[in-house]
């Protein structure tokens, strides 16, 4: 018999088994031929790419989330660098259980992350895209506080390196923001400028960078300057804290960063036992001592010392130099002021 049966000897086999009362299989059309091919993917998995944020500050990490459904499938994530043409490689990675995976990226410059699928028997290929978009780092200091006619300083630095980029300092306005001053960036990435405070009051600065090709546009938080009116003691306004003792008006002050904060009447040196004048720091201190040092005492310049008093009616004349040269306060002072000065206060006692 040859190779392919015609559809007569089909006929023929068919009608001897049933004479012989045997039951037997004809075979059919293409039964001796290949097997059927398994169908065709035809359908596209809906794979996704997200960014948890779509804009970051240089040295910030993104989380990027891909979706496919598929679980167990491996992607290819591959990155294009804004200023470059061209994806690179990145992973190879490989969902969970629910078909999605996650990896956090730190871009230097704006990215286009890319992920692919290759497909597999089920699935046709597949591709998703995100754009993480980056701003550079703008660290900006400026003086906290300054007397009106000084000079506030402001230092500032750009990341990544923008070597001679010109970079813009505002300053907040009735109309909002407005150019200042433009500085231009050293080789350092770094700057440094001078304003001089021709105003009272608080103003505010921030400094921007332009974008450009690798870069969305970034800005700087805000720094505030405080203006404030000189004192008469020339007091530093940098000072965190400052006792002055005036012996003109028998008075004593605390000052905190150029303000007064509060004042006192106190009880100075008598005529041969003057207090003593210059600039001095407090190292001890003491608690309820008692008698005529009242209920605290500071020493600033043995054997000079400020405390309180036992005789609170002396607070009441005018002038008051009836001490050994220390500086008597009514007691409810004296605490109020040991609460505030720590050992190291400066003290200052002027004439």
């Amino acid at each position: 018999m040859g190779r392919r049966l015609t559809f007569v000897s089909l006929a023929a086999i068919a009608v001897a088994c049933l004479a012989v009362g045997v039951a037997c299989v004809v075979p059919t059309a293409g039964a001796a031929g290949a097997l059927e091919p398994a169908p065709a993917p035809s359908a596209t998995p809906a794979l996704t790419l997200t960014a948890d944020s779509a804009t970051v500050v240089f040295g910030q990490p993104a989380r990027l989330t891909a979706r496919l459904g598929i679980p167990g499938a491996t992607l290819q994530l591959s990155r294009e660098v804004a200023g470059t043409v061209g994806f690179i490689p990145v992973a190879a990675l490989v969902t969970d259980a629910t078909g999605m995976v996650t990896y956090q990226v730190l871009p230097s410059a704006t990215t286009v992350y890319r992920v692919e699928f290759s497909g597999d028997a089920q699935w046709l290929p597949a591709s998703a895209e995100t754009t993480v978009s980056v701003r550079p780092r703008i660290r900006f200091s400026a003086t906290a506080a300054v007397y009106r006619g000084g000079l506030a300083r402001f230092d500032l630095q750009v990341e990544p390196a923008h070597p001679g980029a010109t970079v813009s300092i505002e300053m907040h306005g009735e109309g909002g923001w407005v150019e200042w001053r433009a500085v231009q960036l050293s080789a350092e990435s770094r700057a440094a400028t001078r304003w001089r405070a021709d105003r009272l009051g608080r103003q505010s600065f921030r400094v921007t960078v332009a974008a450009d090709e690798e870069h969305v546009a970034g800005a700087s938080g805000v720094r505030l300057v405080s203006v404030r009116p000189p004192n008469p003691y020339s007091v530093p306004v940098g000072a965190r804290r400052i006792v002055v003792i005036d012996k003109s008006q028998y008075r004593l002050y605390f000052f905190s960063y150029g303000r007064e904060v509060k004042s006192f009447p106190c009880v100075l040196g008598r005529p041969s036992l003057p207090t003593p004048t210059g600039h001095f720091r407090i190292y001890a201190r003491g608690m309820w001592p008692g008698g005529p040092y009242g209920a605290r005492i500071m020493s600033y310049h043995a054997p000079y010392a400020i405390h309180g008093t036992n005789e609170p009616h002396l607070l009441g004349r005018f002038p008051r130099n009836f001490s050994h040269g220390c500086t008597r306060l009514a007691n409810a002072n004296a605490i109020w002021l040991y609460d505030h000065a720590p050992v190291g206060t400066p003290v200052w006692n002027v004439p």
